[in-house]
């Protein structure tokens, strides 16, 4: 079968460095670390499904991964190469012995945290014990080999495939009347609501949400889905994707990044405005929101959460940062709470306590929320792969929100 998959390969790492400054054709050429390779369907064992993709959703941690700008610093809980892919929802194809739940031609999306239980690895860490399957302390041990995710663990395979393998108790049954392209935006939604169940604001509060890419998008219908009624402020750079902030996700407003940004907002979150010398941004002061979710991970926008937090207020980074640099002072001076938000996992919500995947799954089985207008672009894979990165990495241009893989017919 044809997979996508990533090489970590110093030598392809710096060619394709190098190459990307006369032409981007180089992230997805011959020499690159990305390559469309040809390997064989994988095995089950004891315990795990294969699954055969219907829908694979394209993140922005994997084009991310494919332009070489993920940190390093992760790299050990990774193996490689792996195939890329971890959005997926997707037919059971094949099941091995002690999996009692899941039947071949069950539709099932993944939830791709390869966590203690996933590793066989028992007794579990004091984090899956409690749920926290995202925090586990043993990504690097157990029967598979190193990766925090499907789609970086070479054992497992990923959804940019015709089959990947995944832990039967990754996979969730996807109710009747949810479609495909509801089903294969419930990943993103978890991450929105793990963001926002940990971090739940007061209805009197003022909540800045920076980004409205898919998961920007996803943390404010969360956050209405969930009940909130606190102000919220979206801020990104994409005009039409802030338009759908506030027409489709329930934002009170949209503030546009440009020129005089931050004047406006200084109105809007009651701050005074300042310039110090040798600073591009001003310092504000006096008020500021009491909750941001940063969901991008660009300096600019990291340092924007900073300056836009008031004093002793929240900031949840779940914008993926990788290796910037960073004038923390606010951070001392304010006495900000800095919390990072990563993946889904158990969450105890209104005295109700259920896997992040089952809400969302509830939530569309009962039809109280449609995600699938966000899905904008279709490409075939693996024919139409390189037009899929293409596009990715040019979203504004193509007025993209968010892309999938189709397989066979979808």
């Amino acid at each position: 079968m044809q997979a996508l998959r990533f090489h970590a390969s110093i030598p392809r790492y710096l060619t394709t460095k190098a190459l990307s400054k006369i032409s981007s054709l180089a992230y997805y050429n011959f020499f690159s670390p990305t390559k469309l390779d040809t390997i064989p369907e994988p095995k089950t064992i004891p315990g795990w499904v294969k699954v055969s993709p219907i829908l694979t959703g394209i993140c922005g941690s994997d084009i991310n991964t494919i332009l070489l700008r993920e940190s390093p610093l992760l790299e050990p809980l990774c193996s490689f190469p792996s195939v890329l892919g971890h959005e997926s929802v997707g037919l059971v194809s094949e099941v091995n012995e002690e999996v009692a739940h899941l039947e071949e031609g069950d539709r099932v999306v993944l939830d791709p945290i390869l966590s203690c239980r996933v590793r066989g690895i028992v007794p579990v860490c004091q984090n899956c014990k409690n749920g926290d399957f995202v925090r586990c302390n043993n990504f690097d041990r157990g029967n598979i080999r190193p990766g925090f995710d499907t789609g970086w663990c070479n054992s497992t395979g990923g959804a940019f495939s015709s089959a990947y393998l995944a832990h039967h108790t990754q996979l969730h049954k996807v109710p009747k009347y949810v479609t495909d392209d509801n089903a294969v935006l419930v990943e993103p939604f978890t991450i929105g609501l793990h963001a926002v169940m940990r971090h739940f604001p007061n209805n009197s509060d003022t909540v800045l949400v920076i980004g409205t890419g898919v998961i920007g998008l996803m943390v404010l219908l969360a956050l209405r889905a969930l009940g909130s009624k606190a102000k919220i402020i979206a801020l990104d750079t994409n005009e039409v994707r802030g338009k759908m902030a506030v027409e489709k996700c329930g934002a009170t407003e949209y503030t546009k990044v440009e020129k005089d940004y931050f004047s406006v907002l200084s109105k809007r979150l009651r701050l005074r405005e300042y310039h110090p010398i040798l600073e591009k941004k001003p310092l504000l002061v006096g008020g500021g929101a009491d909750l941001v979710f940063e969901c991008v991970g660009l300096p600019n926008t990291i340092e924007d959460a900073l300056r836009l937090t008031k004093a002793g207020g929240k900031f949840v980074l779940i914008g993926n940062p990788h290796k910037i640099p960073i004038d923390w002072s606010l951070v001392w001076a304010r006495e900000l709470n800095i919390m990072g938000s990563f993946g889904s996992c158990m969450e105890t919500f209104n005295s109700k306590s259920e896997h992040a995947f089952d809400t969302a799954l509830h939530m569309l089985s009962n039809n109280n929320l449609d995600l699938s207008w966000m899905i904008t672009h279709r490409f075939r894979f693996p024919n139409e792969y390189k037009k899929a990165i293409r596009y990715s990495m040019n979203k504004d241009k193509y007025n993209m929100v968010k892309a999938v893989f189709t397989f066979n017919d979808n």
